[in-house]
């Protein structure tokens, strides 16, 4: 009996912790800002109490695909501390290693296309809903785009569950391996390094080449046209499980307002392109 009294006490002493107290005790998230010569790590904390920190409606979440409202602060003021030069680019990194190349500049609000991004910050007091079709929410940090009609925007930058924002060179001075050489400005394969640096290389690397590492490497041991009929590798772009399926598949499909068949169709030649001169 008295372990059965002991039990309900100790019930109703642990009910009574203000949740204040629970949720310090429980794991803090960080995002960590580096720029080139020193970093920052804030906790969720922080960011929350951040005197910049605002509550933000953004009318078609294209992640949670309806309308959301965040706690989220400027980040072109969160970067402020960290010189962002004009041809620099901030690569946001997930939890899951998946990784996109943002054009600095581009993180800076423009009047002209009406376009802000800001980082938002899930409260641990009121957590976001899951992702359909996912397991977990956005959060704990995540990129969101205020009043986009900007076609730089592309749907890769809306980046999820960041755990750190990096300053760095553009993805073609840091990797060459992406280089072309010869075409003309007509060529489509242009359209397809620009399309693979934003869509592929989040998760991909390039012959060694990129920051990826959730699928496989685009370049080696073989290009995937070497193995791929064309129209197979269209329709695997667009749909994976269209072609293959199994279980902790990854990649994503694609709608046409994320990648067009002409935006599919330049990828393939610039893969193509770097295929007939490999090594």
């Amino acid at each position: 009996m008295r372990t059965v009294l002991l039990a309900i006490a100790l019930a109703s002493v642990v009910g009574c912790i203000p949740l204040s107290n629970a949720l310090a005790q429980s794991p803090a998230f960080t995002l960590t800002v580096a720029g080139r010569e020193s970093s920052k790590t804030y906790s969720e904390r922080d960011l929350l109490a951040h005197p910049a920190s605002r509550d933000i409606t953004i009318a078609h979440d294209p992640v949670y695909q309806r309308s959301m409202t965040y706690k989220a602060i400027p980040l072109s003021l969160l970067l402020k501390d960290f010189a962002v030069g004009s041809e620099d680019y901030v690569q946001a990194r997930a939890n899951d290693n998946f990784s996109v190349s943002i054009l600095g500049t581009l993180l800076k609000p423009s009047a002209k296309t009406e376009t802000e991004a800001f980082l938002a910050i899930e409260n641990p007091t009121a957590p976001w809903p899951l992702i359909p079709g996912k397991k977990s929410s956005a959060g704990p940090f995540y990129i969101v785009w205020q009043s986009t009609v900007s076609p730089a925007v592309q749907r890769g930058y809306w980046a999820y569950r960041l755990t750190t924002l990096t300053i760095t060179d553009s993805p073609y001075k840091r990797w060459p391996s992406l280089a072309i050489v010869g075409a003309v400005a007509a060529d489509p394969v242009w359209r397809g390094l620009d399309r693979f640096v934003v869509t592929c290389m989040a998760c991909h690397r390039f012959n060694g080449d990129g920051e990826g590492t959730a699928g496989p490497d685009l370049g080696k041991p073989m290009n995937p046209v070497d193995y791929f009929q064309p129209a197979a590798l269209k329709k695997y772009i667009r749909n994976p499980m269209s072609v293959r399926d199994w279980p902790e598949q990854k990649m994503p499909a694609f709608d046409k307002a994320t990648l067009s068949d002409p935006d599919i169709d330049a990828i393939i030649a610039w893969l193509t392109y770097k295929a007939r001169r490999s090594p």
